[in-house]
């Protein structure tokens, strides 16, 4: 018993070709060809191609690597981004922790229990908020930084693997 399910076209269907709708005029069963409508023109079709997915194979082809290209390339600058993101982040924690520092030394200090005036304590916290908020930006940076490469590699494969086909279907 075979699972295959064969498309049987009668007149006056309605198939969709080039994303419009179009009517069958006439058909030949034992053929390969319809005969549709088409904004009132009548155009002759493979019936086993109706989308022109087969004839135009090649410039399909070089559109997908044109659009692995171009997706790879605005990766790439994505991750550079993120980088100049994360390195931005860094010299904030950096210059954050600088001045948490100069602030207990100042105050003779060497920890937060042990300052006593109320608006250094909040001069503290607003320090200690910058710092924390830049290693949030650090963390995002990084994850984006993953992530983006992940789907570089990802897509770097896919476009190998559509190279690769073309190759194969041309010894074929």
């Amino acid at each position: 018993m075979s699972n295959h399910q064969y498309i049987s076209f009668k007149y006056g269907d309605t198939v969709n070709y080039n994303g419009q709708e179009a009517k069958i005029v006439s058909h030949n069963q034992s053929g390969n060809f319809l005969r549709i409508e088409v904004d009132g023109k009548i155009i002759t079709v493979d019936k086993n191609d109706l989308f022109g997915m087969n004839t135009d194979y090649e410039s399909d082809y070089d559109r997908q690597v044109a659009n692995y290209n171009e997706r790879i390339e605005e990766n790439k600058n994505k991750i550079e981004h993120f980088q100049q993101l994360w390195y931005a982040a860094k010299d904030s924690i950096k210059l954050a922790r600088e001045k948490i520092d100069n602030l207990f030394d100042s105050l003779g200090v060497t920890n937060v229990s042990q300052i006593t005036n109320a608006d250094k304590k909040k001069e503290y916290k607003s320090l200690k908020q910058e710092r924390y908020d830049a290693r949030m930006t650090q963390i995002r940076a990084s994850a984006d930084i993953i992530g983006t490469a992940n789907d570089t590699v990802s897509l770097a494969i896919n476009k190998g693997n559509l190279q690769n086909q073309q190759l194969f279907s041309r010894i074929v």
